[in-house]
């Protein structure tokens, strides 16, 4: 039976190692991007939310959300509008630019990340998606949050 707590303790290790990664590419297409802001913006291309929403599920507190949205905003890249279910609500979205350079970061992250997952086997790239697969049951990504 595998210990809950190095399989833990692996997931804590490998995490920022991929998010060197992230943030290399992002330094290598000479984004102005930080790994924090493109996860805003990958969140927000899965749907429109507003502040709260989007600080819970970063895990970040308002003032925190609030900074990295105006100066996502500030880009161009992400857009506030007001709710059409309550004009007092405040909703955030992409832009159309801020769609476009998620899409162009994303295409060399992702292929930056299968070059190194190449030389793996048939079986080990099946181990490793089984097993992200069975992470995202214990870390929900954005789209399976359910909303209020």
């Amino acid at each position: 039976m595998a210990d809950t707590t190095l399989v833990a303790t692996e997931i804590i290790r490998t995490i920022p190692a991929v998010m060197r990664l992230v943030a290399a590419e992002l330094r290598k297409q000479q984004s102005q991007l930080v790994p924090a802001q493109l996860g805003v913006m990958g969140a927000l291309a899965e749907r429109s939310c507003n502040l709260s929403e989007l600080a819970e599920f970063s895990g970040v507190s308002l003032p925190t959300m609030s900074g990295t949205v105006s100066h996502l905003v500030a880009q161009g890249l992400v857009k506030r509008t007001r709710a059409p279910h309550d004009r007092r609500m405040i909703m955030l979205e992409l832009t159309p630019d801020g769609r476009a350079q998620l899409d162009h970061l994303g295409y060399h992250i992702i292929g930056h990340i299968a070059t190194l997952l190449a030389p793996l086997s048939d079986t080990d790239l099946t181990t490793v998606q089984n097993g992200l697969v069975t992470l995202q049951k214990v870390f929900p990504p954005w789209e399976s949050i359910k909303r209020d």
